[in-house]
């Protein structure tokens, strides 16, 4: 069944493809439109390569890619993955540079090998395979690669609106996934949604002298008081009704957060900790991850802390936070209970400033036929089972596609647990490329003779 993939020559040259398009440097944070549109219409030249029918969609910010090939089904599939990267800073901090991949120890490292170009080029290398095989595709594949997805996406929302019926399909293949800490492949069915923004304080029209901060406010004083009200002593959060809509977990929910394994000691131990903040049993950590909301503190400015010694009283303090919302929970009216919560408290003085468009939680039930065949497709390529995680922890656009709640989205990888994905020397396997490779070639097969 995977026999052309299994060719050395294949495998080399699939390798060197991704090296080629991990060299451009497509980092959205820049602002730089030249590789942007470089790597959108290398990926166009490709597509259409494979006798896909392409288009640049219409798109405020960078472009964004659409392809189509028709299949001998009625079925179809979506890929959505990003062409985008992270900031590759600190450039010190790197084993090689960060755009001239190398591969050490059968391991490749380059910018985006994990996040995103290694999981959208196989892909490509899948539906090549299949089109190898037999000629034809067995389903229809969509592909849709954007270039924002690490600046939060903002052109993707009015695009797929304007593109619903064009993108519309009967499952969806999402950007990424990577093998956890016990290295079993993952798939995963949802993403935390997220509200992002900044308290402002300011107590004075200046600064003052340090010796007078018993007349005068402190606004680091002021903000440090009002984010200590947002937050029990246990950890929990206490913003008035912004638990309200979690609800208690289903016995579906309690079943995946007992039996999937959440490898508690090895999360701790990589960052040096022997136990995290829920413990380490699977429960509690599944539940922490995949069912509970979060508010982090991202920074705080605010103040002198340069070299030498000065005796300032600040004026100003800013607090830029985030909270990480599941199943039922709204940004817009988060930002509400926040703005309610601090202005109860006496803190109506501090302003809430969103810095980012809300993203919404997105879910796909595990019982899902399209999740099966995942699992099932999964089980023909790996030597062990493929472990179907509710949600990740982190955020993307899966939203943008509530239009379409039947269409069932699937995420899966070519990382694992220690790729360090937006940190410095990001890596792969270079197996697990071909692995994945060839588990979405298996899906797109097994996907057009599993009933609707």
């Amino acid at each position: 069944m995977n026999a052309y993939l299994d060719r050395e020559d294949v495998r080399d040259r699939n390798i060197k493809e991704l090296i080629e398009f991990l060299r451009m440097p497509t980092v959205s944070a820049r602002g730089e439109m030249k590789p942007m549109q470089d790597a959108a219409y290398w990926l166009m030249k490709r597509l259409q390569g494979l006798g896909a029918k392409t288009q640049l969609l219409d798109s405020t910010g960078f472009p964004i890619v659409y392809g189509e090939i028709k299949g001998d089904s009625d079925k179809s599939v979506l890929f959505y993955n990003h062409y985008d990267v992270q900031p590759v800073e600190p450039l010190e901090a790197w084993s090689s540079d960060p755009f001239e991949p190398e591969i050490r120890d059968g391991i490749l490292f380059g910018r985006g090998a994990d996040d995103n170009k290694g999981s959208l080029i196989s892909r490509i290398h899948a539906v090549e395979a299949v089109l190898k095989e037999r000629g034809s595709l067995p389903v229809t594949v969509k592909f849709l690669f954007e270039g924002e997805e690490e600046s939060g996406s903002a052109s993707l929302p009015a695009t797929v609106q304007q593109y619903r019926d064009l993108l519309r399909a009967d499952a969806c293949i999402w950007e990424n996934a990577r093998r956890d800490d016990a290295g079993n492949p993952t798939t995963t069915l949802g993403n935390k949604g997220m509200f992002s923004f900044e308290l402002r304080v300011r107590t004075a029209s200046a600064d003052s002298h340090s010796g007078k901060a018993n007349i005068y406010p402190n606004a680091i004083w002021r903000l440090v008081m009002a984010l200590s009200s947002m937050k029990a002593a246990d950890g929990s959060i206490a913003i008035d009704g912004l638990m309200d809509a979690v609800g208690d977990l289903t016995e579906a929910e309690a079943e995946i957060c007992r039996n999937t394994p959440a490898n508690g000691p090895q999360q701790a131990r990589k960052l040096g900790l022997e136990t995290l903040l829920p413990g380490n049993d699977d429960f509690a950590v599944n539940k922490a991850l995949f069912y509970t909301p979060s508010l982090n503190i991202q920074g705080i400015e605010g103040g002198y802390t340069g070299p030498g010694h000065k005796t300032v009283n600040p004026s100003t303090a800013l607090a830029r936070l985030e909270c990480r919302l599941v199943k039922n929970q709204d940004p817009d009216e988060v930002e509400r209970m926040i703005q309610k919560h601090l202005a109860s408290r006496g803190y109506d003085d501090i302003e809430v400033v969103s810095q980012k468009a809300g993203a919404w939680p997105s879910y796909t039930a595990p019982d899902d036929a399209f999740v099966k065949t995942v699992a099932g497709a999964a089980a023909k390529v790996y030597d062990k089972d493929i472990v179907i995680l509710p949600s990740s922890p982190g955020t993307g656009p899966r939203f943008v596609f509530r239009y379409q709640p039947q269409m069932p989205i699937a995420a899966l990888g070519v990382g694992h647990a220690n790729s360090r994905a937006h940190a410095p020397d990001e890596n792969i396997a270079v197996e697990d490329q071909h692995l994945t490779t060839k588990h979405v070639a298996q899906i797109l097969r097994d996907w057009a003779e599993t009933g609707a």
